[in-house]
Protein backbone atom coordinates (compact mmCIF):
# COMPACT_ATOMS: atom_id res chain seq x y z
CA UNK A 1 0.00 0.00 0.00
CA UNK A 2 2.72 2.63 1.01
CA UNK A 3 4.35 1.67 -2.43
CA UNK A 4 0.88 2.41 -4.52
CA UNK A 5 1.02 6.09 -2.57
CA UNK A 6 4.54 6.51 -3.51
CA UNK A 7 5.66 7.36 0.14
CA UNK A 8 9.55 7.13 -0.04
CA UNK A 9 10.14 7.67 3.99
CA UNK A 10 8.52 5.12 5.81
CA UNK A 11 8.34 3.75 9.66
CA UNK A 12 7.41 0.41 10.26
CA UNK A 13 6.45 -0.19 13.83
CA UNK A 14 5.89 -4.40 14.60
CA UNK A 15 5.38 -6.42 16.96
CA UNK A 16 7.68 -9.20 15.74
CA UNK A 17 11.59 -8.68 17.35
CA UNK A 18 12.55 -11.30 15.57
CA UNK A 19 11.05 -9.60 11.39
CA UNK A 20 12.30 -6.26 12.90
CA UNK A 21 16.23 -8.03 13.85
CA UNK A 22 16.02 -9.66 10.88
CA UNK A 23 15.05 -6.88 8.50
CA UNK A 24 17.72 -4.86 9.80
CA UNK A 25 19.86 -7.59 9.02
CA UNK A 26 21.10 -7.64 12.75
CA UNK A 27 20.13 -11.54 12.98
CA UNK A 28 20.40 -14.12 10.41
CA UNK A 29 17.80 -15.53 8.78
CA UNK A 30 18.13 -19.55 9.28
CA UNK A 31 14.79 -21.08 8.52
CA UNK A 32 14.71 -22.04 4.97
CA UNK A 33 10.80 -21.82 4.92
CA UNK A 34 10.55 -18.41 5.32
CA UNK A 35 13.95 -17.40 3.44
CA UNK A 36 11.95 -16.38 0.59
CA UNK A 37 9.82 -14.43 2.66
CA UNK A 38 12.62 -12.22 3.61
CA UNK A 39 14.22 -11.83 0.23
CA UNK A 40 11.07 -10.26 -0.96
CA UNK A 41 10.95 -7.74 2.06
CA UNK A 42 14.64 -7.49 1.62
CA UNK A 43 13.69 -6.39 -1.95
CA UNK A 44 11.22 -4.15 -1.17
CA UNK A 45 12.89 -2.13 1.53
CA UNK A 46 15.03 -0.99 -1.62
CA UNK A 47 12.21 0.74 -2.88
CA UNK A 48 12.17 3.45 0.24
CA UNK A 49 14.19 6.31 0.69
CA UNK A 50 14.59 5.78 4.04
CA UNK A 51 13.17 3.42 6.28
CA UNK A 52 12.98 2.62 9.86
CA UNK A 53 11.65 -0.48 11.70
CA UNK A 54 10.48 -0.35 15.09
CA UNK A 55 9.42 -3.04 17.71
CA UNK A 56 6.39 -2.93 19.77
CA UNK A 57 5.75 -5.50 22.47
CA UNK A 58 2.05 -7.25 21.65
CA UNK A 59 0.98 -6.25 25.09
CA UNK A 60 1.55 -2.25 24.55
CA UNK A 61 -0.30 -2.42 20.78
CA UNK A 62 -3.42 -2.67 21.67
CA UNK A 63 -4.55 -1.21 18.32
CA UNK A 64 -2.86 -3.26 16.33
CA UNK A 65 -4.98 -6.29 18.47
CA UNK A 66 -7.72 -4.75 17.86
CA UNK A 67 -7.59 -4.47 14.38
CA UNK A 68 -6.61 -8.13 14.57
CA UNK A 69 -9.99 -9.27 16.38
CA UNK A 70 -12.28 -6.95 13.93
CA UNK A 71 -10.83 -8.02 10.81
CA UNK A 72 -10.97 -11.85 12.16
CA UNK A 73 -14.51 -10.84 12.44
CA UNK A 74 -15.49 -8.99 9.37
CA UNK A 75 -17.18 -10.76 6.28
CA UNK A 76 -15.24 -9.86 2.98
CA UNK A 77 -17.31 -11.74 0.65
CA UNK A 78 -20.33 -11.10 -1.01
CA UNK A 79 -21.25 -14.46 -1.99
CA UNK A 80 -21.04 -15.86 1.31
CA UNK A 81 -22.90 -13.68 2.79
CA UNK A 82 -25.40 -13.80 0.60
CA UNK A 83 -25.46 -17.33 1.04
CA UNK A 84 -25.98 -16.97 4.85
CA UNK A 85 -28.13 -14.46 4.98
CA UNK A 86 -31.11 -16.34 2.01
CA UNK A 87 -30.57 -19.45 4.44
CA UNK A 88 -31.14 -17.41 7.33
CA UNK A 89 -34.25 -16.18 6.09
CA UNK A 90 -35.90 -18.82 4.08
CA UNK A 91 -34.00 -21.99 5.15
CA UNK A 92 -32.61 -23.21 1.46
CA UNK A 93 -29.50 -23.88 0.78
CA UNK A 94 -27.76 -22.08 -1.92
CA UNK A 95 -27.36 -24.29 -5.57
CA UNK A 96 -24.35 -26.66 -6.07
CA UNK A 97 -24.06 -26.17 -2.43
CA UNK A 98 -22.28 -29.21 -1.30
CA UNK A 99 -23.02 -31.31 1.80
CA UNK A 100 -19.91 -29.65 3.74
CA UNK A 101 -21.20 -26.39 2.85
CA UNK A 102 -24.53 -27.34 3.84
CA UNK A 103 -23.19 -28.59 7.25
CA UNK A 104 -21.37 -25.30 7.93
CA UNK A 105 -24.87 -22.66 6.86
CA UNK A 106 -26.48 -25.73 9.85
CA UNK A 107 -23.79 -24.97 12.36
CA UNK A 108 -22.99 -21.20 12.26
CA UNK A 109 -27.06 -20.38 11.98
CA UNK A 110 -26.73 -21.74 15.63
CA UNK A 111 -24.19 -18.54 16.28
CA UNK A 112 -26.35 -16.29 14.28
CA UNK A 113 -29.31 -14.77 13.76
CA UNK A 114 -31.43 -12.13 11.39
CA UNK A 115 -32.89 -8.93 12.68
CA UNK A 116 -34.21 -7.30 9.49
CA UNK A 117 -31.70 -7.07 7.15
CA UNK A 118 -28.47 -7.15 9.83
CA UNK A 119 -26.57 -10.19 10.50
CA UNK A 120 -25.73 -10.73 14.39
CA UNK A 121 -23.85 -12.95 15.96
CA UNK A 122 -24.60 -14.16 19.73
CA UNK A 123 -21.49 -13.88 21.65
CA UNK A 124 -20.34 -16.48 24.63
CA UNK A 125 -20.95 -13.64 26.87
CA UNK A 126 -24.02 -12.71 26.15
CA UNK A 127 -23.33 -9.91 23.92
CA UNK A 128 -24.04 -9.27 20.11
CA UNK A 129 -21.57 -8.55 17.34
CA UNK A 130 -23.07 -6.65 14.04
CA UNK A 131 -21.81 -8.31 10.97
CA UNK A 132 -20.93 -4.65 9.01
CA UNK A 133 -19.73 -4.32 5.12
CA UNK A 134 -16.29 -3.30 3.86
CA UNK A 135 -17.22 0.09 3.91
CA UNK A 136 -18.79 0.38 7.39
CA UNK A 137 -15.43 -1.85 8.73
CA UNK A 138 -13.14 1.00 6.75
CA UNK A 139 -15.31 3.50 9.10
CA UNK A 140 -14.97 2.19 11.90
CA UNK A 141 -11.32 1.33 11.83
CA UNK A 142 -10.62 5.32 10.87
CA UNK A 143 -12.64 6.04 13.87
CA UNK A 144 -10.14 3.42 15.93
CA UNK A 145 -7.33 5.46 14.41
CA UNK A 146 -8.58 8.76 14.97
CA UNK A 147 -8.46 8.27 18.68
CA UNK A 148 -12.66 8.47 19.09
CA UNK A 149 -12.19 4.81 20.55
CA UNK A 150 -9.35 5.70 22.47
CA UNK A 151 -8.97 3.83 25.66
CA UNK A 152 -7.03 1.26 28.08
CA UNK A 153 -8.49 -1.64 27.33
CA UNK A 154 -7.23 -5.05 25.51
CA UNK A 155 -7.52 -5.49 21.66
CA UNK A 156 -10.42 -7.85 22.21
CA UNK A 157 -12.41 -5.62 24.32
CA UNK A 158 -11.96 -2.69 22.44
CA UNK A 159 -12.95 -4.88 19.32
CA UNK A 160 -16.27 -5.57 21.13
CA UNK A 161 -16.47 -1.93 21.71
CA UNK A 162 -16.18 -1.04 18.17
CA UNK A 163 -18.48 -3.77 16.94
CA UNK A 164 -21.04 -2.76 19.41
CA UNK A 165 -21.37 1.33 17.90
Amino acid sequence: MALEMEIKDLIVFSDSNLLVHQTLKEWITQNSKILPCHCNLLDLTNKFRSLEFKHIPRARNIFADALATLSSMIQHLDELYSDIKEFLKIGSYPPGADTTAKSFLRKLSSKIFLNGEVIYKRMSDLGLLRCVDEDEADYLMKEVHSGISRSHMNGHLLAKKIMRA
